[in-house]
């Protein structure tokens, strides 16, 4: 026993220092895990804040440009040269007007090509590529790159232009068309925006080691590195979906969140067409921050623990002790000994579970005292059946000749309480069956009454005045003789002390409340007072267990009915003097396996 109280307090302080050192673990894991969640926010912000700036640049070019491109559709000379409107001596206006246009603005040295044309012979060209193309002609002209789209095809794609002989040929090109309503001629305005103006405009973004910067336009998705744009693959390739963005707390909810190489990117609107800057956050400035944190975080757990082991002492010292008086205590109910310890009834969840031993030390004596009760009442009960049993072989055969007797005499009423008794006898003798069919206890209580009638000479009737369901005399089961007893006490103690004729009536039904069957016996005799109707339900005393109605009455039969079907079933008895008793057989309502009657 001692080593097995030692093994519980080195359980006790083992599982203290475990649960202390999960404590300190999780609140390590937690804290790192904080510290990346807050690191990778912060990361993420400023990372978000860089590419709102690089994208409002960027938008400025990009809107500088639309609106070049839109001027010269809405321009009545650029209109007038391009529909053939405008008189050919008064072209060179048209050309100041356009060189005027075109170098008044701040992405000027980004257009390579900026040309606006009817698509045949009137062509009008500036730019930075100027010098370093080929011819324009009407022949050359469909060689641009989306020169015959439209206004949706700008800033879509990054296409080398085959025209231009020398310096950079990678443009985006951005498209506008002119038409006449009334003439029906066209135009085309065509500008080759340079892929420098992209990456000159983000030259002096802040990049931390181990970042990429990325150029979406069109669905496609380009690497900008070394001054240029490397085209990787579309959108649904290159780029995987990411974390919602509210995992990063962003500034902005247009800003959208990608994985590439199992990184982290954000991309962020440039706010015109379908243009985002993205870049992917740096791992190697969040991981670094961690280990910092180590140092702490370990001199927190090695306190926790030092906590955890002074509480395993602690618990040891106010467990053992309770502990032991608790086993002592099982111990000697083990041995046979249920007498209550007080002792063991302390003020706390120890003195919980002391109290419930004694509880149960006290419900263990109260039920062994009950089943002693109860086998001795079971003895008794079965000495008692045993002198009533008799072998009635030989008054079968009497009772028979009697009969054929009595009818050779003509006499049926002695025929008829002959078979009666005989049929009762046999009913007797057949006591294996503890429980019978309700039709099969009326059978035998039919016989028992004809016997009584020609005894008082008819002027004792039994009528079975109701019955709720004719199954319940089929499936209703009840112990033998259960209500000749009572039919016998109505008559002997009821109907006879009233000097007169009488009559005792039979009804079968359910209880409303749980559907019990409730069979009343109701005689109009000389009826009983309260205490003789209470004292006719309790264990009859030494002098009257001799008297005739106690030995075969109402309490023989209302226990047999308590042991057959529960407390819950047996006798109840109504009654005032003079006035007659009603006694109610309760009995259960549906036999196992079959349905509520």
């Amino acid at each position: 026993m001692s080593r097995r109280c030692a093994s519980i307090r080195a359980r006790v302080i083992l599982l203290s220092l475990a649960f202390t050192a999960l404590i300190a673990l999780s609140v390590c894991v937690g804290s790192l895990i904080a510290l990346y969640n807050s690191t990778t926010r912060a990361t993420a912000q400023t990372v978000e804040y860089n590419l709102q700036i690089a994208a409002n640049t960027l938008y400025q070019g990009v809107e500088e440009i639309d609106t070049l491109a839109d001027w010269c559709t809405v321009d009545n000379t650029v209109r007038g040269f391009v529909l053939s409107t405008y008189p050919q001596r008064q072209l060179l206006d048209v050309y100041n007007l356009i060189l005027n246009k075109y170098s008044s603005q701040h992405t000027a040295r980004y257009l390579r090509r900026f040309l606006v044309t009817d698509g045949s012979t009137r062509i009008m060209q500036q730019g930075t590529a100027t010098a370093q193309s080929l011819a324009l002609t009407a022949e050359t002209l469909p060689l641009l790159p989306c020169y015959d789209g439209l206004k949706s095809d700008s800033w879509t794609t990054l296409a080398t232009d085959p025209l231009i002989t020398a310096g950079s040929r990678e443009i985006i090109p951005v498209i506008r068309t002119l038409s006449s309503s009334s003439t029906g001629a066209g135009g085309r305005v065509y500008i080759g925006v340079s892929s420098a103006f992209i990456t000159d405009t983000v030259a002096d973004y802040m990049l931390l080691d181990g970042c990429q910067l990325f150029w979406i336009m069109g669905g496609q998705v380009y690497a900008v590195e070394n001054g240029s744009l490397s085209p990787l693959e579309t959108v649904q390739d290159a780029l995987g979906e990411g974390d919602a963005p509210r995992s990063f707390e962003l500034l902005d909810q247009r800003t959208r969140v990608y994985s590439y190489a199992d990184q982290t990117v954000l991309a962020y609107p440039v706010g015109s067409h379908d243009l985002y800057i993205a870049q992917t956050l740096p791992r190697t400035v969040i991981m670094s921050q961690l280990p910092n944190m180590l140092v702490p975080l370990l001199g927190a757990l090695v306190a926790i623990l030092l906590l955890g082991l002074i509480l395993g002492i602690l618990l040891r010292q106010m467990i053992s002790t309770p502990v032991l008086a608790l086993q002592a205590q099982l111990r000697r109910i083990g041995e046979g000994d249920f007498a209550p310890n007080p002792a063991i009834e302390w003020n706390n969840e120890m003195g919980d579970i002391g109290r419930g031993i004694n509880g149960l030390s006290r419900s263990i004596t109260a039920l062994m005292e009950r089943r002693l009760e109860d086998e001795r009442q079971k003895k008794d009960l079965e000495y008692r059946m045993l002198q009533n049993q008799i072998n009635p072989h030989f008054i079968y055969n009497t009772l028979n000749s009697i009969k054929w007797m009595a009818t050779i005499q003509h006499a049926p009423g002695i025929a008829e309480m002959t078979m009666a008794l005989s049929r009762l006898l046999k009913s007797v003798s057949k006591g294996n069956e503890r429980l019978v069919p309700l039709q099969e206890e009326f059978a035998l209580l039919n016989d028992y009454f004809t016997i009584q009638q020609y005894r008082y000479g008819g002027t004792i009737t039994l009528d079975v005045t109701y019955i709720e369901d004719e199954r319940l005399c089929r499936d209703c089961m009840i112990p033998r003789f259960t209500l000749q007893p009572l039919v016998e006490n109505a008559i002997f103690h009821g109907i006879e002390p009233k000097g007169c004729a009488g009559s005792i009536a039979l009804t079968v039904a359910h209880d409303p409340a749980n559907r019990d069957v409730l069979i009343s016996l109701t005689d109009d005799g000389v009826g009983m007072t309260a205490e003789q109707a209470a004292r006719a339900l309790t264990e009859p005393g030494p002098e009257e267990a001799a008297a005739k109605f106690r030995h075969v009455g109402m309490w023989n039969v209302h226990r047999r009915l308590q042991y057959s079907f529960g407390e819950g079933y047996g006798l109840a008895i109504q009654s005032q003097p003079g006035q007659g008793t009603t006694v109610t057989v309760r009995l259960p309502g549906a036999p196992t396996g079959k349905e509520p009657l």
